[in-house]
């Protein structure tokens, strides 16, 4: 999006008299920026303390910030949650230092009080402890938190350079230098980083050392704040620069024989998470046989509880359990477990993970099936690669319940298969013991904290001939980002570049894999297992539609939940939409999936791969198809009923079956479309050759109109929304005999009359050429030429914001389904402006203009004009009319005591 029209430009005029509606438009545009919605939480506090508190109560659980915690106390303060208001004033005292400001002070006096406490207590930036009143005081300021720094080094060719930044202060962290020898100097930071998304309230600074600054001193270095706590990437040595280069791709010649089998021990490193950790080892208790040696380090764990806990497993004997005295680090405690396991193999298992019963045996089977298998990493939630559904990962952990249903069904689907990956994954890795030998241990030197070191043993596995494979049969559980905090983007961002700089090439061995997606078949696989498992004997009906959201999404949403209603399962098939639309080859890969997911593996290229999603469609029951719209396919996903021997439903939903625009918008030579007037073929032969481009099919228009001739004749309904929309397809297919049927049932009382004076005008959706883009603009610009009192609010998106913008048209930003309500509730409009000059269908917008009791104002072509006349709620204009005209009528007209009229 232009960049007047984005997010931060909104954001910065949130500073304004009506800076509420603009923070608003920049949370819509910006939806996960905690920023805004802090920003917008705050500015809500006094006019909507509910909605502000329930803003800042989400942000609490992701963000622990000083600022939400303050703003999240004064909410419920005011909302008289008096013992919520004390808990989140002690969540900022316990770990965000305070600045004793009068507000402040006052305010923390008065939650303190109405929550019974005698007073509260403190720590400043500076560190002195700051007390009032006395007894029972709140707040329990932890200082190790307190002063706490966190931040990432790496060595580069001119120095060390990193960041660094104490998250309980605003002000730069106190950091210093250590050398092997235990010398010690301050570092000086510099100017502060740009907010990072995956940590945007951290205040960072830079800092840099060159080589020459540490010469004296000996490596390796540590950097630490006050509390002598390393950085992630420390301790950081220059030696690593030394380390001589080996291409990714590079491969070493491979076992000849399959290994004698070796014992499985599992290796769990654990530093924080007792309940994460808990879940993990009684998951893995019921894993694997009481034989199996189950190692889990303790990596100095802050957490009593957690230490407890474990010494109690290793008195029962469930575990090994081996502890570190002081924080090592993941690869360290890896390392400390393999050691401990001897010439077993070994199971590296992160303390987040579940696994399932049998998962293990699959790993090692695979394991064990090739001579040249060095490690095995199954399917998971969140595992890079090796992501299920949807590779690259983000997808919520399941429960235990879940994990090992979707493990056994893995196994039905791909039985003991696998696929040869660049690098297994962390999170569950099977190390096969003669790989180990060869390759040795992880690098902790190298990757100190974690993140990549797997990546490095894979590689060097690699260079020893071993290859590392994905078990499409297995399937375990895996939480995520338990242990690494704000810091983990930083780290990651460190270690990729060092593994780019040891190993040349391995990003493009990553990136090559990707997009080859050899798992793709497998994940399909497990998708279809998904499906035909959780058919449970029911028929399920085909939806086809395009991938583009709308009307027809909308309609085909509300169709769905009939269909479940009469015990069917609805079934989506809608094509796959590239990253790129302008640069792919169309027709796109059509995609099957459960109505009720958003993620699919099951991709079929038509028409090549029919037969086999025909195959699948009769496993699933397939009994009836409703065919809403066909854009984005291939061609023979129409002949998907026949070939089932079904008689599908087609819906109406624009004029794709005789127009190869499908709206009947013809180009102009200033780029603003207009109705074509349905000409006949030479007509419309004339329209298609001056633009191209414009076209969705290249079918000229007879060949167009036999094609779906034919198609209606076959039907076993054609539906559309209104009688306009019939008519026209009559007029183009005489045989045809479609069924008027409303998309909507709307009794509503007569809209409010709009106000007289100044008016504020509402324009409901996505505003495009076709919904009137071009139209709205003129008006806007001729309001402001001639300060007439009209004032135009898009309530949605459009297709250029910013030329809206600039013409003065707010723009609230996209809303989801159900939001325009309130949206057209805090717009206070006095009347409905819907400029589409095209015939649409039936028009959604206009239904929500009508429920916000708004008389609409439109042209006097299609569905939406054919619902004014019927219902008097509103004024038809004449298509074409000037933009001034428009305007005069939006000044002052009012509704008629009987049914309104043509203009």
């Amino acid at each position: 999006m232009n960049a007047i029209g984005g997010p931060v430009a909104a954001w910065a005029r949130a500073s304004g008299t009506d800076g509420l509606r603009w923070l608003k438009r920049a949370a819509r545009l910006a939806p996960d920026d905690p920023r805004i919605a802090l920003d917008l939480a705050l500015k809500c506090l006094e006019a909507a303390p509910r909605e502000a508190e329930e803003a800042l109560a989400a942000l609490a659980v992701i963000h622990d910030v000083a600022a939400i915690w303050l703003g999240l106390a004064l909410a419920r303060q005011r909302n008289g949650d008096d013992s919520g208001a004390a808990v989140a004033l002690s969540a900022l005292l316990e770990r965000h230092c305070i600045t004793p400001a009068s507000g402040f002070t006052a305010l923390a006096d008065r939650i303190a009080r109405q929550a019974g406490y005698g007073g509260w207590q403190g720590m400043t930036e500076a560190g002195a402890m700051l007390r009032r009143g006395g007894g029972t005081m709140l707040g329990a300021p932890d200082l190790k938190i307190l002063h706490r720094v966190e931040g990432v080094v790496e060595v580069t060719k001119a120095g060390l350079a990193g960041w660094a930044a104490r998250p309980a202060a605003l002000a730069r962290p106190a950091l210093f230098l250590h050398d092997a020898t235990g010398r010690k100097q301050p570092i000086r930071l510099g100017a502060k980083l740009q907010a990072d998304a995956t940590a945007p309230f951290l205040r960072r600074y830079r800092f840099r050392l060159d080589w020459d600054s540490l010469r004296a001193l000996a490596p390796p270095f540590r950097i630490s704040g006050p509390d002598g706590a390393p950085l992630s990437g420390s301790p950081a040595d220059p030696a690593v620069l030394l380390l001589p280069p080996v291409a990714a791709k590079t491969r070493g010649t491979p076992p000849g024989a399959i290994p004698a089998k070796r014992p499985l021990c599992v290796v769990v490193p654990v530093y924080r998470g007792l309940q994460a950790t808990k879940a993990c080892l009684n998951a893995l208790f019921g894993a694997v046989s009481r034989r199996t040696k189950i190692i889990v380090v303790d990596d100095a764990s802050p957490e009593p509880a957690l230490a407890a806990w474990l010494d109690e497993r290793a008195t029962a004997r469930r575990i090994v359990l081996l502890r570190h005295d002081v924080n090592a680090g993941f690869p360290a405690a890896a390392n400390a477990g393999i050691e401990a396991a001897g010439e077993c193999d070994v199971l590296l298992l992160n303390s987040d993970t579940l696994v399932p019963p049998g998962a293990v045996a699959a790993l090692r089977r695979v394991a064990y099936a090739q001579a040249d298998t060095g490690s095995v990493t199954p399917f998971s939630n969140a595992a890079a690669i090796l992501s299920y559904p949807r590779p690259g990962g983000g997808h919520p952990p399941p429960d235990l319940a879940e994990t090992i249903r979707l493990d056994r069904l893995a196994r039905r689907a791909n039985q003991a298969g696998s696929v040869e990956i660049p690098t297994g994954i962390g999170f569950c890795l099977y190390l096969r013991h003669d790989a180990l030998r060869a390759a040795g241990l992880f690098r902790a030197e190298l990757f100190t904290q974690g993140y990549g070191e797997e990546n490095d043993w894979c590689l060097r596995a690699r260079q020893a001939g071993f290859t590392h494979r994905a078990a499409t049969g297995a399937y375990v559980a895996h939480i995520g980002g338990v242990s690494f905090g704000a810091e983990a983007a930083g780290l990651q961002r460190r270690n990729l570049r060092l593994l780019e700089r040891l190993y040349p090439g391995y990003r493009r061995l990553v990136t090559a894999h990707i997009e080859a997606d050899p798992l793709r078949p497998a994940r399909a696989r497990l998708d279809a297992q998904r499906l035909v498992a959780t058919q449970n004997g029911r028929d399920s009906v085909l939806v086809i539609t395009h991938n583009h959201g709308g009307g027809v999404a909308r309609q085909e949403a509300a169709e769905r939940q009939t269909w479940r209603a009469r015990g069917y399962r609805p079934l989506l098939l809608r094509p796959q939409l590239p990253e790129h639309p302008d640069r792919t080859p169309y027709p796109w890969p059509t995609m099957l999936s459960d109505a009720d997911e958003d993620e699919t593996n099951l991709i079929f290229s038509l028409p090549r791969q029919k037969p086999a999603l025909l195959r699948l469609l009769r496993r699933l029951h397939v009994t009836k198809i409703v065919l809403h719209h066909t854009l984005g396919h291939d061609d023979s996903v129409r002949d998907l009923a026949a070939a089932l021997g079904l008689k599908q439903t087609i819906i109406i939903h624009d004029y794709a079956s005789f127009c190869p625009r499908v709206n009947l918008l013809a180009p102009t030579a200033g780029d603003n479309p207009r109705y074509c007037g349905e000409p006949d073929d030479a007509g419309c032969a004339a329209c298609c050759a001056s633009d191209p481009d414009g076209l969705v099919t290249s079918l000229p228009a007879p060949d167009l109109r036999a094609r779906h001739e034919k198609a209606f004749a076959a039907a076993a309904d054609l539906i559309a929304p209104s009688a306009d929309a019939a008519r026209r397809i009559v007029r183009h297919f005489p045989r045809a005999r479609p069924q008027v049927t409303p998309w909507e049932d709307l009794r509503l009382p007569a809209p409010r009359p709009p106000a007289r004076g100044f008016r504020r005008i509402a324009v409901i959706g996505g505003i495009g050429p076709a919904k009137g883009l071009h139209v709205l603009r003129a008006c806007a610009q001729d309001a402001a030429a001639r300060r007439l009192g009209l004032e135009f609010t898009v309530i949605g998106c459009s297709a250029d914001d910013a030329a809206l913008l600039a013409a003065g048209v707010f723009v609230t930003g996209p809303y989801r389904e159900g939001e325009a309500a309130a949206l057209l509730a805090e717009t206070r409009p006095d009347l409905a402006f819907l400029p589409s000059i095209w015939p649409e269908t039936w028009c959604f917008a206009l239904s929500e203009a009508w429920a916000a009791g708004l008389h609409a104002v439109v042209f006097d072509l299609g569905a939406q004009a054919e619902r004014i006349r019927a219902t008097g709620h509103g004024l038809c204009l004449p298509l074409g009319l000037p933009p001034a005209r428009i305007n005069d009528v939006l000044c002052r007209w009012q509704p008629m005591e009987k049914k309104a009229g043509a203009f």
